[in-house]
């Protein structure tokens, strides 16, 4: 289980695998891909200006949807119903684009990550970003989404840029708690010992 920062910390766990990676693979290269979080707005820059997200050569990571694990959902809300804490385990939807200038570079770099993302599926421990306050033995699993061409396209509509040949990826199960609930105090009501006429009436 993890904090509120985990979406984060995951992405960030990811981009920090394939740079690692791209580094081992391209030791003393003189292009060397880096891998970046990006968001919509990412896109309409590349290669803009020297502080654009996405430069060539690049790889970007974009989070295009987020959804509950229907699968572990239960499981949790039974913990949850036992120790009183909510918990919610949710899925990352990722893109993987390459950048550059030459279609020949970018396919390069699509299977560069994708055979690091196949070799390294699981994250955990130490290769998990601290920031999203991970529990012990805390898991993040990586693999390729089924997705259609269809949804494909939408994703793409829905952007400014023309549609890019990418790699989809799920990031699974990344389970969010609630603080602990207080345990809430017990009230004790205290009545006053009123003296009263045969009237009904105090004294």
């Amino acid at each position: 289980m993890a904090g509120y920062q985990a979406l984060a910390a995951a992405g960030r766990s990811i981009v920090d695998l394939l740079n690692t990676g791209f580094g081992d693979a391209l030791p003393g290269a003189p292009r060397v891909p880096k891998a970046v979080l990006a968001g919509t707005a990412d896109f309409d820059r590349v290669n803009s200006s020297p502080t654009a997200v996405i430069r060539y050569p690049a790889i970007s990571v974009y989070c295009y949807r987020l959804s509950v694990d229907r699968e572990t959902r239960p499981g949790w809300s039974a913990v949850g119903s036992t120790d009183g804490i909510a918990r919610i385990p949710l899925r990352m939807h990722l893109l993987l684009t390459a950048w550059d200038q030459f279609v020949e570079e970018e396919l390069t770099w699509l299977g560069l990550a994708a055979r690091i993302l196949e070799a390294n599926g699981i994250l955990t421990g130490p290769r998990l970003d601290a920031t999203g306050e991970w529990n012990p033995g805390d898991i993040l699993q990586i693999v390729p989404d089924d997705l259609a061409l269809d949804s494909m396209s939408e994703a793409f509509q829905a952007l400014t840029i023309q549609y890019r040949l990418c790699l989809p990826y799920l990031a699974r199960v990344i389970v969010i708690e609630a603080d602990p609930a207080l345990a809430a105090e017990r009230v004790v009501t205290v009545g006053n010992k009123v003296d009263v006429t045969p009237g009904g009436l105090p004294r």
